[in-house]
């Protein structure tokens, strides 16, 4: 039961950081990568003391550039979406 409840952690943190990420507001997608990095900083010590540092370093890079590159992509959805609209309305005044 724990392992399903983690997935669904996860997926609703990819969620709404999809959702966040698409407003127009460009700082509201930066809001969970700047917390998930608070967060691992505040842990960080106990997340090494495990002997198995490349593989935490691979699960923190890796959430991190999850977390950003749908920022992104969310970023480039919103610019794709309102130049749709400036061409509509554009070819509606003509």
């Amino acid at each position: 039961m724990s392992h399903v409840i983690g997935i669904l952690v996860v997926v609703i943190i990819l969620l709404t950081q999809n959702f966040l990420s698409s407003r127009k507001n460009p700082y509201l997608g930066g809001i969970l990568p700047v917390v998930y990095i608070g967060f691992i900083s505040f842990f960080f010590n106990k997340l090494m003391a495990n002997s198995d540092h490349f593989s935490t370093w691979l699960m923190i890079m890796a959430a991190l550039c999850g977390l950003l590159s749908i920022w992104i992509s969310g970023r480039e959805r919103f610019k794709k979406k309102r130049q749709k609209e400036l061409d509509r309305i554009e070819l509606q005044n003509l």
